[in-house]
């Protein structure tokens, strides 16, 4: 089968757990796709799939996080401190990612020991409906009321709770594989769909970090020592996600492979994967999320 050899050739470093994963996998399918390479996109090694049978089991629903903040901000420490409350009560449910966009509230001191603001964070606000304020996040980008997707901190408990109460019509499967010596990442998503979807998807995949010491607007005072979690690093994936090609059908897998090198200053033993399956256009919802270790 063309898609079993593409599998042993493109991850021979991967563990045996995963060879016995997939082998299993690709033998219960039905119907096998041709091998894609989506060139508008340079971290994308192959994009494959094929059809299951039987259809896999909805997995428990877990809620994406997205929040905008800033060094500068000196409220966004307590939206830091309300998500850490909310992953607490969420053991394993709740993902977050933090996003610095380009603005006054995000510029880098001086004195920083790193930078956080970046274009790409800013595209991804802009795209979701930035507001005048921050920290602002969105949960699951669902709009709880006619005018955004993203709101305010005071909301983001009750909006978490309503969304796990939810089902989720994709599972994913995160696998990978990291060479401390190239400081290659090596990415499978696996998208396994539980029921047939009409609307259009994409997929984002990026990496954030965690335990980055450096200063921090806080009320009034200037932290220098501030513990930074799940900051955005790089979107591995298009900004606002690669285009899910193929029917979205019940019982329909996707096989994405990815390739990114870590930056040198990165310390990928703090460092996560985050993949979320979403819908974009006029509707912006999240289906399922995941994230696993980098090392």
């Amino acid at each position: 089968m063309r898609i079993a050899n593409y599998e042993i050739a493109a991850m021979n470093k991967f563990h045996l757990s995963l060879f016995t994963l997939l082998f299993f996998v690709i033998h219960s399918c039905k119907e096998v796709g041709p091998n894609i390479n989506l060139k508008n996109n340079r971290n994308v090694v192959s994009d494959t799939t094929y059809i299951e049978s039987p259809v896999a089991i909805p997995e428990l629903k877990n809620v994406m996080i997205e929040e905008f903040t800033g060094v500068r901000c000196p409220n966004c420490p307590q939206g830091h401190q309300t998500i850490a409350n909310i992953k607490t009560a969420n053991p394993g449910r709740v993902i977050s990612v933090s996003f610095h966009p380009v603005n006054s509230l995000g510029y880098h001191y001086e004195f920083s020991a790193d930078i956080f603001e970046n274009n790409d964070a800013q595209i991804l606000f802009d795209y979701l409906g930035q507001r005048g304020f921050e920290p602002v996040a969105g949960i699951d980008r669902t709009p709880y009321n006619a005018s955004s997707v993203l709101f305010d901190r005071n909301t983001w408990g009750s909006n978490v709770a309503s969304e796990l109460a939810l089902s989720t019509p994709v599972n994913i499967i995160l696998d990978k594989s990291y060479d401390s010596v190239s400081r290659e990442l090596t990415i499978v998503t696996e998208l396994h769909y539980t029921q047939s979807i009409a609307s259009e998807n994409k997929l984002t995949l990026l990496v954030s970090e965690s335990n980055i010491i450096s200063a921090q607007l806080n009320n009034s005072v200037i932290d220098t020592f501030y513990n930074h979690k799940d900051i955005q690093r790089a979107f591995i994936s298009e900004i606002q996600g690669d285009l899910i090609e193929q029917p979205r059908d019940a019982g329909r897998v996707i096989i994405k492979v990815y390739k990114i090198t870590l930056a040198p200053k990165w310390k990928p033993e703090n460092m996560h994967i985050v993949a979320y399956v979403h819908e974009f256009g006029n509707s912006k919802i999240v289906y399922q999320g995941k994230e696993i270790e980098v090392q």
